[in-house]
């Protein structure tokens, strides 16, 4: 069993930054991960946070945060942030900045086109950029109130979306996509969770 650290200091498809860096986390998530079927005898691949599209239909990957990793089954994992999400992730909500970030395997973290081999499909890694009020449109979009920085959250599919996932449609839509993907990749609300719940990810074979 190895301990898995992401340290997240890349975009898109820019280089990835050694793996010795060591900075301040702005985050500590920890987790296991389980096989659906049988447990590979060689390596996944690494960890990447891929961030949400807030502009179009695309979903997770419109920017990635990866660093290459070991796993071996059954594995305990640790997820260290160090710096904010890409600017490309972003997008604004009551004057406060916010992104999301989903946390998936992947095959090959230096590819241009990452092939993802797994996810936890309950759990979302959101930021912003200053504290979120309750009551606010920012904070019916997050699940809640919350203080600046990385924040756990639950994801729950919704037929009837909030006011800001609208909104994000009614953009999506204005951007050329198809309304349909716009409304299917949008129909979630996100919930209040501890910030220490473990992450699970079951990981496909290659």
């Amino acid at each position: 069993m190895r301990g898995i650290l992401l340290v997240a200091l890349a975009a898109g498809c820019d280089p990835l930054a050694s793996s010795d860096y060591v900075g301040q986390p702005l985050i500590t998530l920890t987790g296991t991960f389980a096989s659906t079927t049988t447990a590979p005898a060689s390596p996944v691949g690494g960890v990447a946070l891929l961030w949400q599209d807030s502009g179009g239909p695309g979903g997770p990957g419109v920017a990635a945060t990866t660093v290459p990793v070991s796993i071996e089954f059954p594995a305990a994992f640790t997820v260290a942030v160090p710096t904010p999400p890409p600017v490309a992730a972003r997008f604004v909500v009551d004057n406060v900045e916010l992104a999301e970030a989903y946390i998936y395997v992947v095959s090959d973290v230096g590819a241009p086109r990452r092939t993802t081999r797994g996810t936890d499909r309950t759990h979302v890694l959101v930021w912003a950029s200053g504290d979120v009020a309750a009551g606010s449109r920012a904070a019916d979009y997050l699940g809640g109130p919350m203080t600046a920085g990385y924040h756990l959250r639950r994801f729950e599919p919704v037929q009837t979306v909030g006011q800001v996932q609208a909104q994000l449609i009614a953009r999506c839509i204005a951007s050329g996509a198809v309304p349909s993907a716009c409304e299917t990749r949008r129909a979630y609300q996100l919930h209040d969770i501890s910030d220490g719940d473990p992450l699970r990810i079951a990981v496909s074979p290659p």
